[in-house]
């Protein structure tokens, strides 16, 4: 979107960005998948194996099909909700 199309026009460009909804989205509690997705951003730049450890091992994670040496931002939605699914 052209900088003209706003009063006063920015120094950018800017983009529409469409979010549609999945039809089926995955089953978990809410509440869990906010404390893992939480607990696992708490700090950004570390390892799964840290940041998750209040909430599962090392082992814990490798079964779950997770590399324990991933960072947060590496995860898809499907596990982070695998982790929700799975908290204790």
């Amino acid at each position: 979107v052209p900088p003209d199309a706003f009063e006063p026009p920015p120094k950018v460009d800017s983009a529409i960005v469409r979010m549609i909804p999945k039809e089926n989205p995955e089953k978990c509690s809410f509440a869990a998948l906010e404390k893992t997705v939480t607990q696992a951003f708490s700090q950004r730049r570390k390892m799964l194996r840290n940041n998750l450890a209040p909430f599962f091992t090392e082992a814990e994670l490798a079964e779950l099909g997770i590399d324990p040496t991933k960072r947060p931002e590496e995860l898809s939605i499907e596990q982070f909700v695998t982790l929700a699914n799975h908290l204790k």
